[in-house]
């Protein structure tokens, strides 16, 4: 039976965290304005690695393949078919779908590792395609996407901040109703053991590929608002160390949690800005976060907080009960 309350409760979550975000936007000025849209953006590629990651097990090191479908998808119709954004949003969704869903299969029955490498070379075989199909992508110098437009309005990627953040807060709150629904009950069933959820009625091969399609839906919906946010797309912004960026984004915020990699995300998007100094230092600063994370804090930044609230809760004083434990 549901809590009474509970709606009420995530209702007033989202509408705090929509009004945050747009008080973000009042105050901040336009630079920190486009760090915070990188943030986002970076957000919800780092959710769909840990939906098919970090809830479905299922091992992902080329992300930044399918967020350069999205991106050079919305480059291409823009720039050359001249398609409205709004138009190549599905379009490149669709197309990273159907590209999540062609590693899933072949992936259905190998091992972790396997998959790892499979995922690899998939990003590998992506990147390559964008620096050497010149016809198609322009090769290493890129692509330049038109200003997106609304009826008669033209957004900057100043104003383009609102369009991001709508778009952050609904995949969020799809993230979390599958997290919620069946599908993630099944995702989390496979990820702790594939065994015990094929004897519970699970069906691996249907799981698995949902669990990659949805990954790559997100992550090419990334791309996509990248292209929108910087009007240029080129193969160096989808290189594999992007793809390790959204993995150390989930460890370090916290794998398996619908807040970490938006912790996760905030942290390595704004570091590098606060830490320009020391520019040619920033891989091996993440390199140390990761190893620190993976050994000392597996549970992430987020997963620390909640065993330290955990902690609180159990340290306070006894007799006071709240109105659920008295009913």
């Amino acid at each position: 039976m549901r809590r009474p309350g509970r709606g009420w409760g995530a209702g007033i979550g989202w509408l705090l965290a929509t009004a945050g975000l747009a008080a973000l936007a009042a105050v901040l000025p336009e630079y920190p304005r486009f760090v915070l849209s990188l943030t986002l953006v970076n957000a919800i590629a780092a959710m769909g690695v840990n939906l098919s990651m970090g809830y479905a097990g299922q091992v992902s090191v080329g992300h930044a393949g399918f967020a350069a479908i999205g991106a050079y998808t919305t480059a291409i119709l823009m720039g050359r078919l001249d398609v409205s954004f709004w138009a190549t949003l599905p379009v490149g969704g669709a197309l990273a779908i159907l590209c999540g869903i062609l590693i899933g299969l072949p992936a259905l029955k190998l091992s972790h590792l396997y998959i790892a490498m499979v995922t690899f070379g998939f990003g590998q075989v992506v990147n390559l395609i964008s620096l050497n199909w010149v016809d198609l992508t322009n090769g290493p110098n890129g692509l330049a996407v038109p200003p997106t437009s609304l009826g008669g309005y033209v957004f900057s990627p100043d104003s383009f901040y609102y369009i991001i953040a709508a778009f952050f807060l609904v995949l969020s709150w799809i993230a979390g109703n599958i997290v919620r629904s069946r599908m993630g009950r099944g995702f989390l069933a496979i990820r702790d053991s594939e065994v015990a959820a094929e004897s519970m009625g699970v069906h691996l091969a249907k799981y698995k590929t949902i669990a990659f399609a949805v990954g790559a839906f997100y992550g090419g919906m990334s791309g996509a608002l990248y292209a929108g946010l910087s009007n240029y797309v080129n193969p160096d912004a989808f290189i594999f160390p992007v793809s390790v960026l959204y993995l150390t984004m989930n460890v370090v915020g916290g794998m398996g949690t619908l807040a970490g990699p938006v912790v996760g995300a905030l942290v390595f998007t704004v570091m590098p800005e606060l830490l320009r100094g020391f520019a040619e230092y920033k891989e091996f600063l993440s390199g140390g976060l990761l190893l620190l994370f993976l050994v000392f804090f597996p549970e992430g930044l987020v997963g620390m907080l909640d065993r330290l609230g955990d902690k609180l809760v159990r340290s306070a004083p006894a007799g006071t009960a709240s109105a659920t434990d008295v009913a």
